[in-house]
C-alpha cells in the first residue's frame, strides 16, 4: 500500500495539468478546425470543453497548493499543521526554485482560464498551455542537473511533457466527443467526429514519436544501465511505465488503422470510445508511477548520507554531472558555526580540487548580508570553514565553488534549513 501523500498529490497535479493543457490543445488544433461546418452548433462544443478546462485548472491549483505544503513540511522538518498555521509555505514559496516555479505556473493557470474564453486568441492559448506544462520539468529530476548534459535532459523532459499533454491530456476531450457523436446520431455530429478523429490521430502520431525519443534520452540520464530496470526500485517503476505506454500505443494503433477508417459506423464509434477510456485508465496508472518516480532518486544517482552527523547540524547533499558535495553546518542554527565540505566524484571517491570556496545566502525576506569565505583543506580530504556567522533562521542557499586541478570552476548550490 502506497502511503506517501506526495505521490498522490504529484500524480493528481500532473494529471490535472495535462488535462487542462491537453484539452486546450484538442480544442484549438482538432475540434475547432473540424467544427467549422455550418451544420454543427460548435458553440455547445466550445462551452463544454471550456468547462472541462476550468475544472482541470481548478484541480491544478488546489493540488499545486497541497504539493507546496508537503514540500515545505519536508524542507522545514515540521508537521503539515505547523506549515499551515505558522506560514512555513511562504518561506518555501519565495526562497526556493520550487516556490518560484509554483508562482509562475499559478499565474499561467489563471491566464489560461481567461484566454480560453477568447476564441480569437488561439496562439496565446497554445503558448500559455505549453508553458504551463513545460515548467513542470523544472521541479523534476531534469531541472536539478547542471551543465550541458543537464540542459539536454531538461529539453528532453520538456518535450516529453508537451507530447504527453497533447496526447494523454487530450484523450478525455476526445472520448467525450465520440460519446456525444454516438448520442446525437446525426450526420453533422458524425462528420464532426470523423474530422476531429483524423486531426487528433495526427497529433497522437507526432506525440508518440516524441514520447519515444524523449523517453530514451531521459532513461539514458536516469538509469545507470539496462540492468537497473530489474535490479532497482526506480528502474522497475520505469519498466512498468514503459509496459503501460506500450499498451497505450497498441490501443492507439488499433484506433488509427482499424477503427478510424470504419467511421461513422456505430460499432466503430462504440469501440473507439471504449478504447479511448482504456487509454485514459492506462494513462492514469502511468501518472501514478510518475508521481512515485518523482519521490525516488534515479538509479543513476544513488547517495547515502554519511554517518556521524550531529543531531543539531544542518546537512545537504549537492549533486551535479561534474562533482558532488556533502555540506554540513554545525550547529545548524543562528550564531557561530563550522562548515564541513566533502567534494566527491560520482563513485564517491574524493574529487581532486585546487581550492573550494563557500557562499551562504540568507533568506531573502531577512535582509542579512551573504557570507563568502575560502575553505581550508584538511588531512582527510575534507574542506573546513570555521566561525561562519548565521544571523537568522530560515531557508538559506549554500553555494560551493570547486576549482579542479584542470578545467573550469564547478558551481554547486542547494537550499539548506537553519533551525530556530
Amino acid at each position: 500500500m502506497i502511503t506517501d501523500p506526495l505521490i498522490y498529490v504529484r500524480g493528481l497535479h500532473i494529471a490535472a495539468t495535462l488535462l487542462a493543457c491537453g484539452t486546450a490543445a484538442f480544442l484549438v488544433l482538432a475540434a475547432e478546425p473540424a467544427g467549422t461546418k455550418p451544420r454543427l452548433d460548435f458553440a455547445i462544443v466550445r462551452y463544454q470543453l471550456t468547462v472541462l478546462i476550468w475544472v482541470a485548472l481548478g484541480l491544478t491549483v488546489m493540488s499545486g497548493a497541497a504539493w507546496l505544503v508537503l514540500v515545505a513540511s519536508d524542507i522545514l522538518g515540521v508537521s503539515l499543521a505547523d506549515v499551515c498555521l505558522h506560514g512555513g509555505a511562504w518561506v518555501v514559496l519565495f526562497d526556493t526554485r520550487f516556490g518560484l516555479v509554483w508562482c509562475a505556473r499559478l499565474v499561467l493557470a489563471l491566464l489560461l482560464g481567461v484566454l480560453i474564453h477568447r476564441p480569437a486568441m488561439r496562439s496565446a492559448q497554445l503558448a500559455t498551455a505549453a508553458t504551463l506544462t513545460a515548467l513542470l520539468a523544472l521541479v523534476g529530476h531534469a531541472g536539478a542537473a547542471p551543465g550541458l548534459a543537464g540542459d539536454v535532459h531538461l529539453a528532453s523532459d520538456i518535450v516529453h511533457l508537451l507530447a504527453a499533454g497533447a496526447w494523454l491530456g487530450g484523450l478525455p476531450a476526445f472520448a467525450w466527443l465520440v460519446w456525444r457523436a454516438r448520442r446525437a446520431k446525426s450526420v453533422a455530429w458524425s462528420d464532426f467526429a470523423i474530422r476531429s478523429t483524423h486531426r487528433f490521430s495526427v497529433i497522437g502520431i507526432l506525440s508518440v514519436g516524441s514520447l519515444l525519443a524523449s523517453g530514451l534520452v531521459n532513461t539514458w540520464f536516469l538509469l545507470s544501465g539496462p540492468r537497473d530496470l530489474v535490479t532497482t526500485d526506480y528502474g522497475r517503476l520505469v519498466a512498468f511505465k514503459i509496459g503501460l505506454f506500450a499498451a497505450m500505443v497498441a490501443i492507439a494503433t488499433v484506433n488509427r488503422f482499424y477503427l478510424t477508417p470504419r467511421l461513422p459506423k456505430a460499432s466503430a464509434l462504440r469501440a473507439l470510445q471504449f478504447n479511448s477510456l482504456a487509454e485514459i485508465a492506462l494513462g492514469l496508472c502511468v501518472l501514478l508511477f510518475v508521481g512515485m518516480l518523482g519521490t525516488l532518486p534515479p538509479s543513476a544517482h544513488r547517495h547515502v548520507a554519511p554517518e556521524g552527523i550531529p543531531p543539531d547540524a544542518a546537512f545537504v547533499h549537492i549533486h551535479s554531472q561534474e562533482a558532488m558535495a556533502d555540506v554540513m553546518i554545525n550547529p545548524g542554527r543562528p550564531g557561530k558555526a563550522d562548515v564541513t565540505i566533502r567534494v566527491a566524484r560520482e563513485d564517491l571517491s574524493l574529487f581532486p580540487a585546487k581550492d573550494v570556496r563557500l557562499a551562504l545566502e540568507p533568506p531573502k525576506q531577512g535582509g542579512a548580508h551573504p557570507v563568502e569565505q575560502d575553505a581550508v583543506e584538511q588531512a582527510d580530504g575534507r574542506w573546513l570553514v570555521n566561525g561562519v556567522t548565521l544571523t537568522e533562521p530560515g531557508i538559506w542557499t549554500v553555494r560551493v565553488f570547486v576549482r579542479p586541478d584542470h578545467g573550469e570552476l564547478i558551481p554547486l548550490d542547494a537550499p539548506i534549513v537553519i533551525e530556530r
